[in-house]
């Protein structure tokens, strides 16, 4: 039961912005250090939910394990990777700033419509494509790509729930969470990759949060991006937004679903959502605000 004097918070890390496919291990803790501490203030008061992509991440463990494993297991690889990197960093900030919160990894699994999929891109950029396997991103290159169904239920919200209620600060859906499929009364593998914002937005849905915080690499949602006419969108309805959803103004696989994640979220019931950059954190009225 949420406590009635908190505001219950889904904030969504992008993996792109912890991870450029080139950093380190040590420069991806330092990125999530400094988020924590823009962020310190806001999971001391309220109920935070903290969530994180994995596209970099997955994608390398994939290119170096796919003779061995299959896509699911190499994203819950990438779990464990980013979930000790990122406790790791919260408990120096909270240690540094005596913040009161503990954080706790929670493995996810997110059951999925398997027959209702796009495709997500994962991994480093290339200069060119390789196979039939690869997406070109706006002005950035080509990246491979692999099924990401739409997620449908978080097999851990009770227990993410139960976290917040207590006191702690969960950290969840890696990745989107581990894709599987319902069969009988068990659950199975899935060969794919959920979305980060759609598992996030779904699970601030299933434990009633007032609002989600998408984090990615630019400070505000644009319109007509990339062109001569792009325009920053600041305060902007859920009327107005699903018009330029419908209009395709966002590329699927960047923008796109993290668009569809926040009018998910507002019609379902969710306050409002903002969208803006790791760097923006601490000033998010700079950025896109959904409402």
């Amino acid at each position: 039961m949420k406590c009635d004097n908190l505001e219950r918070i889904i904030i969504a890390l992008g993996g792109n912005s912890i991870d450029n496919g080139n950093n380190t291990d040590n420069q991806q803790s330092e990125y999530i250090e400094n988020t924590f501490k823009k962020l310190g203030r806001t999971i001391s008061e309220n109920e935070v939910v903290l969530t994180y992509g994995n596209g970099p991440q997955v994608g390398n463990i994939y290119d170096k394990m796919k003779e061995d494993y299959n896509i699911d297991i190499c994203d819950s690889m990438s779990q464990g990777l980013l979930s000790y990197i990122i406790a790791n960093a919260y408990d120096k900030i909270k240690y540094e700033y005596g913040l009161s919160r503990d954080i706790i990894p929670v493995f996810t699994r997110t059951v999925i419509d398997e027959n209702n999929y796009s495709l997500k891109p994962i991994g480093k950029y290339y200069d060119k494509k390789l196979n039939d396997n690869m997406i070109k991103l706006i002005n950035k290159g080509y990246r491979f790509s692999v099924k990401s169904p739409d997620p449908l239920d978080i097999l851990e919200k009770s227990a993410i729930s139960s976290l917040l209620s207590d006191g702690y600060l969960p950290l969840a859906i890696g990745g989107g969470g581990v894709p599987v499929i319902k069969d009988l009364g068990y659950y199975k593998s899935f060969y794919g990759i959920v979305d980060k914002d759609l598992a996030s937005s779904l699970l601030g849905t299933l434990i009633d949060a007032d609002r989600l915080i998408i984090i990615t690499g630019v400070k505000n949602v644009y319109i007509n991006y990339g062109k001569t006419n792009q325009k920053a969108l600041k305060n902007i309805s859920y009327d107005k937004l699903l018009d330029y959803y419908n209009g395709d103004q966002f590329e699927e696989g960047t923008m796109k679903p993290k668009i569809r994640a926040a009018l998910n979220f507002i019609r379902k019931g969710g306050k409002n959502v903002n969208i803006t950059s790791m760097e923006n954190i601490d000033k998010l009225c700079e950025g896109t605000t959904v409402y």
